[in-house]
């Protein structure tokens, strides 16, 4: 044997050794995959209930405000009461994040990296921290807002049938397009397409500037894609029927029809298309081979659907939510919610450490006005320079607020805590005739007690 085949040997066997096979790639994926914990939250007017993937009751919390909206982003819920509050769900700590007019306020909330978005009479509201934007300020009020759920995008509609798009990362109007009256709003390709459907058409709109891609005059009911398998749905409860699409063209497929005047339409993992007929109690579920199989839920009373995840169909009659397993045909009851405003998923890697408290606990947050020193992008430098001024200062009222700018996370170093903004004024000039720089500025600020 030459040198030359025992070096080729050795290679093979390193090449080999050294680089895992696909098989054990995916089979990584899915125990990662498992390890992950499922849990619901049902958001009632008095409180919330946290379930676990087997729908058994974690904890109930009472709520010490009346809630009349939520979002969730992460493992934060952001709840709109009298105030806007955000509660970690991973030990129920509740802060405040600002106090606001509730008499003005939609029952829309949106929570994403950036902040907090909700409407207020005529207007848009961005919240950051103690940070607060009007992002549209309108001559008539604002009933819906929406999420771009892949692009930085927030689109609203007012009273009068006006839909603007909002570019969320630079805070600029970027259209004002008359639409009429919107019955459903839903994204495609992902996020690049609108589906809306209006009183009198079905639109194809472009995420940035609303231009019409594709336009079917009809009295349609609702519209959803599928993306994977390149399919558009268009059902009309006036006609009875669903039309099927192609997502690319645009041209018509093939049509069924449904016999039923009440269908909502519900998708999930992009294949998954499920029609749900409030009057006969039926669930169509097309899967992703075509089949379609029908299922009638025998549950007495009204039937409404709250969410679909492709595996279950939760399902609300009057008070009463269940939970219906599709693979299964089983029916499980959840649990009884009288005052129910919404219902959130989250998945977490951590088992969710519930405290034993029922009701839950606002942390006395409180606003103060302060001199931010430092606006830092490097959080450990940031800490530092917190040290470096409670000694310099001889002040330990030093503290350090992060938020997100453009994407990134800032750190803003503030000394000081005041009452009043004249108390921080002088404590400002102060600082100036210490040697700090005249760009130092008064703010005012949410600090935790």
């Amino acid at each position: 044997m030459t040198k030359y085949s025992i070096f080729f040997i050795i290679l093979l066997l390193f090449i080999s050794c050294g680089n895992p096979k696909k098989e054990d790639v995916k089979t990584e994926e899915k125990k990662t995959e498992l390890n992950k914990l499922k849990y619901t939250i049902f958001v009632s007017s008095d409180g919330f209930s946290i379930y676990d993937e087997k729908f058994e009751a974690v904890k109930k919390n009472n709520f010490p405000e009346t809630i009349i909206s939520s979002s969730i982003f992460e493992k934060n819920l952001y709840i709109m009461g009298e105030n806007l509050y955000s509660v970690n769900i991973s030990n129920l700590q509740t802060s405040l994040i600002d106090r606001i007019d509730s008499k003005l306020t939609n029952n829309k909330l949106i929570a994403n990296r950036q902040g907090v978005i909700f409407i207020s009479g005529n207007n848009l509201v961005f919240k950051e921290r103690s940070k607060e934007q009007n992002f549209l300020s309108g001559d008539s009020p604002i009933t819906n807002i929406w999420e771009n759920p892949y692009h930085s995008y927030i689109y609203c509609y007012d009273s009068l049938g006006y839909l603007y798009v909002i570019n969320f990362q630079t805070k600029t109007l970027r259209r004002r397009f008359f639409i009429g009256k919107i019955k459903s709003l839903n994204f495609a390709k992902f996020g690049t397409r609108i589906l809306a459907v209006t009183d009198k058409s079905f639109l194809v709109l472009d995420y940035e500037t609303l231009n019409i891609i594709f336009e079917k005059k009809d009295f349609f009911t609702d519209a959803l894609s599928l993306e994977t398998k390149d399919l558009m749905f268009l059902y009309s409860g006036i006609n009875r029927k669903c039309w099927i699409y192609s997502n690319i063209d645009y041209k018509r497929k093939k049509d069924f029809t449904t016999n039923e005047n009440d269908i909502n339409l519900y998708t999930a993992n992009d294949s998954l298309m499920l029609l749900f007929s409030k009057e006969k109690k039926t669930l169509t579920l097309f899967n992703r081979d075509n089949k379609i199989s029908k299922k009638t839920v025998k549950i007495n009373g009204i039937l409404d659907i709250l969410y679909f995840d492709g595996e279950y169909a939760y399902l609300k009659s009057d008070s009463l939510v269940f939970v219906y397993a599709l693979k299964t045909d089983s029916l499980k009851r959840v649990g009884y919610f009288p005052k129910l405003l919404s219902m959130h998923s989250l998945t977490v890697e951590k088992a969710i450490n519930v405290v034993n408290a029922d009701t839950v606990k606002v942390s006395k947050n409180r606003e103060v006005f302060s001199i931010q020193i430092y606006a830092l992008s490097n959080k450990e430098y940031a800490y530092k320079m917190v040290e470096q001024m409670k000694t310099k200062i001889q002040n330990e009222n030093v503290f350090v607020l992060d938020t997100i700018l453009a994407g990134k996370t800032i750190f803003r170093v503030f000394a000081g805590k005041f009452e009043s903004k004249e108390g921080a004024d002088i404590f400002r000039d102060d600082l100036v005739k210490r040697g700090f720089g005249r760009d130092i500025l008064v703010k005012r600020v949410i600090i935790s007690d």
